[in-house]
């Protein structure tokens, strides 16, 4: 399955890439998350589940564990004990958290758990639109994700994996409604962008996305093809294991006429998808390498799912 964070396609048409494809990861979602921005797994990335969002999810788990009986301290305080019938306070204690709450009432979730859940919902929710064959299954996918990431960034306001998911689903709704609503989110999109990276200058797969939104931007919108190159450059150091990201920076050196760096980073995200096994990234590569080699020097390449 494609994964959002695994690749941050951008789009082959110039204002289509408004839309901003991020994600399919390359985390963002090849590795995620949406993930930190590392990998190309999700976006959104699935996109894999953020250290903030597994170490919050990780914490969920623990205090909502009930009735777990209590460690002896050691083997001298229960020789030294008195004998007396073990009461069920000894025998259950839970958490302070969770002590505190009225009998019979659930235990209060943390509101950064709560997000933690939100947001692995929403970024599981972009893979399955990925994945989706038809544009009506498509866009119920991306809505949801819509409604979960949103709800992400309500309880984990600065979360960057949150504002990620949220501007991926985002960016393909508008994607999904065509060039006219990509342009009127591009506002909205870039915002959502600058606060990922605001909370997170290495967000890898947010880079990416603002890399390959400035390439294919024409100036009028803010385009700027040399700025664009640095961002995804800049992405690509910081994952060492991207494939989407690298034909993303194939492709802007190619529009550029910077041929054998193209040639090199493609060969190089090849080499990669072999090394992975994953025969779906293999079959990308080589298309966009073909499709490379057929594309005139400076020439806008053909639109590849990555």
């Amino acid at each position: 399955m494609r994964r959002f964070a695994s690749s941050v396609g951008i789009g082959a048409a110039a204002a289509a890439l408004v839309a901003i494809l991020v994600i399919r990861a390359a985390a963002v979602c090849e590795g995620g998350a949406a993930a930190q921005g590392g990998g190309d797994a999700p976006v959104l990335g699935g996109c894999t589940e953020s250290g903030e969002a597994a170490a919050a999810a990780q914490t969920a788990s623990t205090t909502s564990i009930h009735n777990a009986p209590t460690a002896p301290a050691s083997g001298a305080s229960i020789r030294n004990a008195p004998a007396q019938p073990p009461s069920d306070a000894s025998i259950t204690a839970p958490p302070a958290a969770e002590a505190a709450a009225p009998r019979g009432e659930p235990a209060m979730v943390s509101p950064t758990a709560q997000g933690a859940r939100e947001l692995k919902l929403a970024e599981q929710l972009l893979n399955e639109g990925e994945a989706a064959s038809d544009d009506a299954t498509r866009r119920a996918k991306y809505e949801e994700a819509k409604q979960h990431a949103t709800r992400a960034v309500e309880l984990m306001p600065n979360s960057a994996d949150a504002h990620f998911v949220h501007f991926g689903a985002v960016g393909r709704l508008a994607q999904l409604d065509g060039l006219a609503s990509a342009a009127f989110q591009l506002m909205t999109l870039n915002s959502e962008l600058d606060e990922v990276l605001r909370l997170d200058p290495n967000h890898a797969n947010a880079l990416a996305a603002r890399g390959g939104m400035l390439v294919k931007l024409p100036r009028l919108l803010g385009g700027n093809t040399k700025q664009g190159i640095e961002y995804l450059e800049k992405a690509v150091a910081l994952d060492h294991e991207a494939v989407g990201k690298r034909l993303e920076l194939a492709e802007a050196y190619h529009l550029v006429r910077r041929n054998e760096d193209a040639k090199a980073t493609a060969d190089r995200a090849l080499a990669m998808a072999q090394e992975m096994k994953d025969p779906e990234r293999v079959e990308t590569c080589q298309k966009f390498i073909a499709e490379l080699q057929r594309t005139c020097d400076g020439c806008a390449m053909a639109a590849i799912g990555r």
